[in-house]
């Protein structure tokens, strides 16, 4: 709508006019009415703004609460002529108070059937026994529980940047989620979705794996450890870009296995000690591994599929088309998801490896029956059968949209 940027400078407004009270315009009032996605985000800053009042504890705040909140909520002084990207106010202001007063959870903000915008960046997807648990890389950082393609709970974790999900994992009744902007892993329980905790890594995470107990980490750093626990120096490695996070981290047959893409390495740890056992050197980019029939299954970035031997014998290979990062098995194929635009379908007992395009897809996840759901950053979250049809299409609105290839 003329006199208006885009949905990005009119989502600053709603900030401003939910927690500040100042007024919209006429054309920001008219670009309301006619914007679905500003409308879903006008519900659910009213629905943060509601719980923050509501989930406040009864007990006096300390003293030194107000002064904290008001300094998150306070302009900066002026700075360069180019400036950065302004931060909301709130989120900064609700991590100095849940610190000081103890955890404030946001639990239900968004019920079963809510048409808010709580899948507004899917970025990754985790499976939860009948729900899935779907991470946005959004300025709010939304974690969102679906059940049969309707929204179950939702709960916001911002953050000092805006959040970049890059891997998560399921262990028991507990979801961990690798937050690499905000330097730190997510510990949720499922139900009712909440926050737990969470673990400073240092760097920013990059895989994830756990046994019954232990959470496994490889950071951006090189540094391989435990979540609360021993930590050893895999490799000495400079800071990335966001983009260029990746490598993968399996804990199998007793063995600890991590991939290193700047190496081309697999290293093989001892899960006790973290002392290195062994390198497999494979060549390329190796960045996530899966185990298949007593062996692993490796994806490089540079275009392969490897069938590797836990000492290190390349048994079986594919090459794939583009530059594929995340990965999962379902029903004897694997799905490779590249985020240039493709998701790429490898028949691991023979067949002739096919391709569909998706506009951004981030993360993909293994379904009981073949099936795959795939998180395809703001196109929503995709569920795919065994031949990449769609069977479900949860859009940005939360709901399940009819199915269509």
């Amino acid at each position: 709508m003329a006199g208006l940027t885009d949905c990005g400078t009119m989502s600053e407004h709603l900030d401003a006019y939910v927690a500040r009270g100042e007024p919209l315009t006429a054309a920001q009032q008219a670009h309301l009415r006619d914007c679905e996605t500003c409308q879903a985000h006008l519900l659910l800053l009213e629905a943060l703004q509601g719980a923050l009042l509501e989930d406040t504890p009864a007990a006096p705040p300390p003293p030194a609460l107000r002064e904290v909140i008001l300094a998150a909520a306070r302009p900066t002084a002026a700075g360069p002529t180019r400036r950065a990207p302004r931060r909301r106010w709130w989120p900064a202001a609700l991590s100095a108070a849940a610190a000081l007063t103890g955890a404030l959870t946001f639990t239900g903000l968004l019920q079963s059937g809510s048409t808010a915008s709580v899948l507004p960046d899917p970025a990754v997807v985790v499976s939860s026994g009948p729900d899935l648990l779907v991470a946005s890389n959004d300025r709010l950082g939304t974690l969102t529980l679906l059940r049969a393609g309707q929204v179950r709970g939702s709960v916001t974790v911002g953050g000092a940047a805006t959040p970049w999900f890059t891997e998560g994992l399921r262990l028991g009744g507990r979801v961990f989620l690798a937050d690499a902007a905000n330097d730190r892993v997510l510990e949720l329980r499922v139900w009712p979705l909440q926050v737990l905790r969470q673990y400073a890594v240092p760097g920013g995470v990059a895989g994830l794996s756990a046994d019954g107990s232990r959470v496994y980490f490889k950071s951006v750093r090189g540094v391989v450890g435990v979540l609360g626990g021993a930590q050893v120096t895999l490799a000495h490695e400079a800071e990335q870009a966001l983009a260029d996070v990746m490598d993968g981290v399996l804990l199998f047959g007793g063995q600890l296995f991590v991939t290193h893409h700047l190496s081309g390495e697999v290293c093989a740890l001892d899960p006790d000690t973290l002392a290195v056992q062994r390198r497999l050197p494979l060549g390329g980019m190796p960045v996530a591994l899966i185990p298949y029939e007593g062996d692993l299954l490796v994806l490089d970035v540079t275009g392969r599929l490897l069938r590797v031997s836990v000492t290190g014998e390349v048994r079986q290979r594919w090459a794939v088309p583009g530059h594929p990062d995340k990965f999962s098995v379902s029903g004897g194929a694997a799905l490779l998801s590249d985020r240039a635009g493709t998701v790429t379908r490898v028949p691991l007992r023979g067949g002739a490896v096919t391709q569909m395009p998706l506009k951004h897809p981030m993360d993909v996840l293994a379904m009981p029956g073949g099936a795959f759901a795939v998180a395809e950053g703001r196109r929503g979250l995709r569920v795919l059968d065994s031949d990449l049809n769609t069977t479900v299409h949860v859009g940005q609105q939360g709901q399940a949209l009819a199915a269509r290839p």
